[in-house]
């Protein structure tokens, strides 16, 4: 303490300023080399994406996809300018893929048809896979695929020979549903799947149809 005193008398301000900096305690931070990884799970909004697909397909509501088109205009009247779009917010696209949330660009917009024509077709089709459920030739499985299960028409081998056909057509369709939709999303068309498969169980299996479900850690198959 004294010689502090004694540097304030004989040293000029800064150099005792430099003195007292010098006195205090180093403080060492260590900071990891790899960035910190934050995981965030984006189940909801793969399932809310399931749950608008599949109320399409099974004719709950049209397609979201899918504009009607506009009315043309009355001779009289002359069409508003199409008005001025924001650009698109960079930032906002780099907070969505810290989510785990893909951006679709113009780019996507092949995707985006794509999408549309099997939601078309998975929609002509389930009718038929309705039946075929109905009577417990089909089920739905947990990777969000249909599957035969020995039901008693099945004995028929033309009838077998149909259903096979339309489960082979249906999976197909709903695998490339799955993989047009990871990379809308920017995820993975397991995740997809999963996300589908949940949603079938949950909201959209009817009464005698057969679904895998967890049951105590496993899975089984019962009907709704």
């Amino acid at each position: 303490m004294r010689r502090i005193i004694l540097l304030c008398l004989v040293l000029p301000p800064v150099v005792v300023s430099l003195q007292l900096a010098s006195c205090r305690p180093q403080v060492d931070i260590n900071l990891p080399k790899e960035p910190i990884k934050i995981e965030v799970k984006v189940e909801l909004h793969i399932y809310q994406h399931a749950v608008q697909d599949l109320d399409y397909i099974t004719g709950a509501e049209p397609s979201p996809e899918t504009k009607p088109e506009p009315a043309p205009p009355k001779e009289e009247e002359k069409p508003a300018p199409p008005a001025e779009q924001p650009k698109e917010s960079r930032a906002g696209d780099i907070l969505l893929r810290l989510l785990g949330v893909g951006v679709a660009y113009a780019e996507t917009t092949p995707d985006q048809q794509r999408l549309q024509q099997v939601l078309d077709s998975m929609r002509k089709r389930y009718g038929t896979l309705s039946r075929y459920k109905a009577d417990g030739s089909i089920g739905e499985n947990r990777n969000g695929l249909v599957q035969e299960r020995p039901s008693a028409k099945m004995s028929d081998a033309n009838y077998a020979k149909a259903v096979r056909a339309t489960i082979a057509a249906e999976n197909a369709d709903r695998k490339l549903l799955y993989e047009i939709r990871a990379r809308i999303d920017g995820t993975s068309a397991q995740a997809q799947a999963v996300a589908y498969a949940k949603a079938w169980r949950e909201k959209y299996a009817r009464p005698g149809e057969w679904i895998e479900m967890p049951v105590g850690g496993n899975w089984v198959w019962k009907q709704k």
